[in-house]
């Protein structure tokens, strides 16, 4: 018996470290592409704390970072994150989460524990698998010896995973330090604008999440941010100006997203200088 039902068992194995469910939701992508953000469409497939799994309208690119925007289902709270895509099979992608906020991973986590249908493996239909069934096999196994095999197996399986989760993060720093590199050469330009005149300007905006860690603490106040945007109303450079550290990083994961209307100088689109006022209030 159990050697009619030991192979069956074993290909819906999950090989993920973090677990995923099946959940279908529509989805709206924001990628940043030569700094101008572009709205893609979409729906998710699965869901888990690590990331998400998501069909799309159009092509996304291996190792580009995302905003995602979701709503899983009967919460009124949205989930939005940044998150890299890692990985694409047809217009199917996985997304990796980056700074995940607390209160975000709590949402998924509810969820999840509570109405989350487990996706078994990488990618496979979704099904349940009766605990009875791994107990049967594992007390039916006639000897030690290929027990030893298939636990040498699951270890080789989890290091290779260590080595391809490693080498993403590695990706991932790369890419961050070659913006960070591009940002630092941009020449600041000459044409400085008041933040009164271009919030007047702006086309696509992204509110900041407010960090669970100063909501804890009780912290509230305005970032002031100096910003350079580009002749195409993409935002290129951003620097703090004053406000709280612990809010100055959401103010400025928010607004790198942002996209203003191009500011024209005798006719013709210029690069500016200009600043953003973001207002953290807990009462809000």
């Amino acid at each position: 018996m159990s050697t009619g039902t030991a192979p069956a068992i074993a290909k819906n194995v999950s090989t993920r470290r973090v677990p995923r469910y099946k959940l279908t939701v529509p989805l709206e992508l924001t990628v940043l592409r030569s700094g101008v953000p572009d709205r893609v469409s979409g729906h998710t497939l699965e869901l888990g704390e690590g990331g998400l799994g998501v069909r799309t309208a159009s092509q996304l690119v291996v190792g580009e970072s995302v905003r995602v925007e979701f709503l899983v289902p009967h919460m009124n709270l949205p989930v939005r994150a940044t998150a890299v895509v890692r990985y694409q099979r047809d217009r199917c992608f996985g997304l990796q989460f980056l700074r995940l906020p607390s209160d975000q991973q709590s949402i998924i986590h509810y969820w999840s524990r509570r109405e989350g249908e487990l996706v078994l493996g990488s990618r496979t239909a979704p099904q349940r698998v009766p605990l009875a069934s791994y107990v049967e096999t594992e007390v039916a196994e006639p000897g030690s010896g290929k027990r030893r095999v298939v636990g040498l197996v699951v270890v080789l399986v989890l290091i290779g995973i260590g080595l391809v989760w490693w080498r993403w993060q590695q990706g991932w720093d790369e890419i961050e330090g070659q913006a960070a590199g591009k940002e630092a050469a941009v020449m600041l330009p000459q044409v400085t604008v008041p933040a009164e005149v271009m919030e007047h300007r702006v086309v696509h905006k992204f509110l900041p999440e407010y960090p669970q860690a100063a909501k804890q603490a009780g912290v509230q106040g305005t970032v002031v941010l100096d910003a350079t945007v580009g002749s195409q109303g993409n935002v290129e450079r951003l620097k703090v100006i004053s406000g709280p550290d612990v809010l100055s990083q959401a103010a400025m994961d928010a607004v790198r997203w942002w996209r203003y209307e191009p500011y024209l100088v005798n006719g013709q689109a210029v690069a500016i200088r200009t600043t953003v006022h973001l207002d953290f209030r807990l009462a809000n």
